[in-house]
């Protein structure tokens, strides 16, 4: 529904690399012409490049930044990705401008816009989410926003009079949805998205999801991929990988070889962390890393649960240079979880050229499409043979190059700047 997206990716990387006069220059010249060959007619992400490229008028768009107070982690990065697209010299004109409510961001980016100072909010109070409604009206009408985007789930208030402001929402996964949860965050989850006018999805999966939710027709819910942060294949790459490396392994206590679990949560969660914590209970020579938020609970929670990993088990906070290095140097990155929206420490791994093992799920086999090898997410053994697999180096001089053809492929088809312009186009069309 986003239209061709190959020529767009090709002048928005002649943008991000060359400025804006180079990507009018070969959009122009050469993708405007490709796009329309391919659907006929401008649509989508290619008419939304065709309107900003000539500076055309577009949408007053606020962005409501409560999420950007929140530690780092998946829906950080996404954000921080749109941030980095928007933030193209050129991009935004005072003809379609955007403009964010600051509450005490720590974002670095953040600071790159316009931008209204508001009081800070705890995203995970619910409460409090549900009682910016009025407050993120005012600004709206303040500056005659015509688009109204969350970085989380607030809203904007139904007004008594006038029209409500357009509202889009970028939707990273329908789990709650799923599961049981807190009433108060079910009903705030439920105003968010059926408040909004449009929804814009990360994945396939989850527009799918939002389409069942909804009860909306197959097919009407636009979606996008997000993708890694260029710091992680710059960060392996660099001269300096191999010292930063050495540095790290000493300082975190990292003893290869070792499998590495990202963005992982409780035992009995989606998550499904104690697939590898089974997995590695027949593979002493193996170290188990945790990391992400709440690293060292989790490391604690599983060898409570799984004595065998006592004195191998780690729980690590990398910063996103360490991680990319701990993703190359890992024997496995492992994300068993038993859904996900989309999984996009998938195409973090890969971008650092790490080795992937997925569990077979929706959103994963999304995430990791061709590149990632699969488990099953109820069979600990499965994983167990295929890590032992990984320490015989006769079948990984086999594998690696197979899989590093798998890897290419799937890059190829990531571009940085492409979730950040999906969301313009959205919210023009509102």
């Amino acid at each position: 529904m986003l239209g061709a997206w190959k020529p767009v990716v090709e002048t928005l990387a002649h943008w991000r690399a060359e400025g804006l006069e180079a990507a009018r220059s070969y959009w122009t010249g050469v993708a405007r012409f490709q796009c329309l060959v391919t659907d006929g007619a401008l649509t989508g992400c290619s008419l939304e490049l065709d309107h900003r490229l000539a500076a055309a008028p577009g949408p007053r768009i606020l962005v409501d930044g409560i999420w950007f107070s929140r530690p780092p982690g998946g829906i950080t990065r996404v954000w921080e990705q749109v941030l980095q697209c928007w933030a193209l010299p050129g991009l935004l004109t005072p003809q379609a401008p955007l403009r964010l409510i600051d509450r005490d961001s720590h974002l670095a980016l953040t600071a790159r816009f316009d931008s209204v100072p508001a009081p800070a909010v705890d995203p995970l109070d619910i409460e409090a989410v549900v009682g910016l409604d009025d407050d993120n009206l005012s600004h709206a009408r303040t500056w005659e926003a015509t688009a109204f985007l969350s970085s989380w789930i607030s809203t904007c208030a139904r007004p008594a009079e006038g029209k409500p402001v357009p509202e889009l929402a970028l939707v990273h996964d329908c789990l709650p949805e799923r599961s049981t949860m807190p009433p108060a965050l079910a009903q705030q989850r439920r105003r968010w998205l059926l408040g909004s006018s449009r929804q814009l999805a990360v994945s396939a999966a989850t527009a799918q999801d939002l389409e069942g939710l909804l009860r909306l027709p197959p097919g009407c819910v636009p979606w996008c991929h997000s993708t890694a942060d260029p710091v992680f294949p710059a960060t392996v790459e660099a001269p300096a990988a191999h010292r930063l490396w050495t540095a790290l392994r000493d300082k975190a206590g990292l003893r290869p070889p070792f499998v590495l679990l990202p963005a992982t949560s409780v035992i009995g969660s989606y998550k499904n962390p104690e697939l590898v914590a089974a997995a590695l209970e027949g593979l002493p020579e193996l170290q188990l890393v945790v990391c992400g938020v709440g690293a060292g609970e989790r490391s604690t929670e599983l060898v409570e649960a799984f004595p065998a990993l006592d004195g191998r088990c780690v729980g690590v906070g990398f910063t996103e240079l360490e991680l990319a290095l701990a993703y190359r140097h890992a024997l496995a990155v492992v994300l068993p979880s038993r859904v996900e929206g989309f999984g996009l420490p998938a195409v973090e791994a890969l971008a650092a050229a790490g080795r992937l093992i997925v569990a077979d799920a929706r959103g994963l086999r999304e995430a990791a499409a061709e590149a990632g090898l699969r488990v099953d997410p109820d069979q600990p053994r499965q994983l167990q043979a295929l890590l032992a697999l990984l320490l015989h180096p006769p079948s990984t001089a086999w594998l690696d190059p197979r899989l590093e053809r798998r890897r290419q492929g799937r890059l190829q088809r990531c571009c940085p700047d492409l979730l950040g312009l999906a969301l313009l186009a959205c919210a023009r069309n509102l």
